[in-house]
């Protein structure tokens, strides 16, 4: 087994990895909600 600080830096890239997936399909939901919102308020605006 390796050392505890080579285990956490393994686990700690592991998490990051598989959340930066969700981050970025955030992020894009995110964007087409503003596109939409921005959308809708030019739309009232007239």
């Amino acid at each position: 087994m390796g050392s505890n600080s080579k285990q956490t830096s393994l686990i700690r890239a592991r998490k990051a990895k598989s959340n930066k997936k969700n981050l970025k399909k955030n992020q894009a939901r995110v964007q087409k909600n503003a596109e939409i919102l921005r959308g809708l308020a030019s739309t009232s605006d007239n």
